[in-house]
């Protein structure tokens, strides 16, 4: 076969892997257009496709004769494991040509075969029959050529449709919006550094005139970190919203998310319940210390401190609650630490001290515009780690005056 031929079609071939739209009928198209393309040159043909089910391997699709190959193959058969084994495997020896390989008179005694694997659960098998005249070279260059392509094509959808389902469980677990809440101003914006991220935020409206607020941040990304944030934001609003105590539905929590066999399991939890009053009932576990700022010229600054560690490492963890107070024109605030680890243009560190600051040169303004003067000058900031990004939170509430 003519090498620039050969290698224009492979160029055609690859292309079209990456470019067809996927659908039912993708993966058979592939199959006939491999043996229309190169079928003649490299001595190959008759192309069965088999997707695995219930432990078999099922025939699809065919492009020539349907009695060379069965149309059901035991995932324990040795030939099915060879493929398995090896991915792509040629069957040239006597010994390792199955009873159910019915050649015709025109067909080599041999075959060839390999295995592409798709999103979990969708596992493919690929066989064709060789004529006299066959290559070895020339088929493994363009088959395992083939079989990388849509490997890589299969796999990269199925993680991106994990990360489109994890975002998605996110979305629909955090409030769209901040409740009302008579006497205070509330606002909250979230974003996570990756398409899924672990940051978490929560209202929840509970009897006596009460709102419970949970802030968190959970370890890791993607699907575990979304897994991990549904659990976490379930917990607790099954937890108080029963009316369990606020410190035995935190340890309960916590230990639910010890035994988890998620990848990603530790997280930061600040939950408080705020009274119409201006006070606050709140444990803290392993958070970033939430914020009341207020008195004249919003100097006054009383930190809502850790009351205990993070959740997750330990199946009992020494938690705490503790008590304190908004005052009338005073701002709650609470955040993740992607907000605060910053860099400022000169250099200097931004952290807890420059969230305050910009809290207090907004004070005057709406809940909302605070957020998104804090969120938009942190986010203009470099990230304290060279390596990547961090989510960032952040929640202001403000009290009437």
């Amino acid at each position: 076969m003519d090498p620039k031929q050969f290698y224009r079609k492979m160029e055609r071939m690859l292309a079209r892997i990456a470019g067809e739209s996927h659908d039912d009928d993708f993966l058979p198209l592939i199959l006939e257009n491999l043996v229309s393309s190169f079928g003649e040159q490299l001595r190959f043909g008759n192309g069965h496709m088999y997707r695995e089910l219930f432990g078999a391997y099922e025939l699809l699709h065919t492009s020539g004769s349907t009695d060379l190959f069965p149309a059901r193959i035991s995932v324990t058969d040795p030939a099915a494991q060879q493929i398995y084994k090896h991915g792509a495997f040629l069957f040239e020896m006597p010994e390792e040509l199955p009873d159910w390989y019915k050649p015709q008179e025109d067909d080599a005694p041999q075959f060839v075969a390999f295995r592409v694997e798709g999103a979990p659960g969708y596992q493919y098998l690929f066989m064709f029959s060789l004529k006299e005249g066959w290559q070895r070279a020339e088929l493994a260059f363009c088959l395992n050529g083939v079989r990388f392509s849509l490997n890589t094509r299969l796999k990269s959808e199925a993680a991106q449709s994990e990360l489109e389902t994890a975002a998605a469980i996110q979305r629909s677990l955090l409030p769209q919006r901040p409740p009302e809440f008579d006497g205070f101003d509330i606002a909250v914006r979230s974003k996570p550094a990756e398409a899924v991220g672990g940051d978490l935020y929560d209202f929840i409206e509970l009897e006596n005139e009460l709102l419970g607020i949970a802030m968190g941040d959970a370890s890791g990304h993607g699907m575990p970190a979304a897994l991990l944030v549904r659990d976490v934001l379930m917990g607790i609003r099954m937890g108080v919203g029963t009316n369990l105590k606020m410190l035995y539905a935190m340890k309960k929590l916590n230990r639910v998310i010890h035994k988890t066999t998620l990848s990603t399991r530790f997280v930061s939890v600040f939950y408080c319940e705020l009274a119409r009053s201006g006070g606050i009932l709140f444990t803290n576990a392993g958070h970033t210390s939430g914020l009341i700022i207020s008195g004249d010229n919003y100097s006054t600054i009383h930190r809502m401190d850790p009351t205990g560690p993070i959740m997750g490492p330990l199946p009992d963890i020494p938690l705490e609650r503790d008590y304190a107070e908004i005052p009338p024109g005073g701002i709650l605030v609470l955040y993740t630490d992607g907000i605060t680890e910053r860099t400022e243009k000169d250099g200097s560190i931004f952290e807890e001290e420059g969230l305050i600051r910009l809290v207090q040169k907004h004070a005057d303004r709406s809940a909302a515009t605070i957020v998104n003067e804090v969120f938009e000058y942190s986010l203009s900031l470099d990230h304290q780690s060279d390596l990547f990004e961090d989510d960032s939170t952040l929640m202001i509430i403000k009290r009437s005056a």
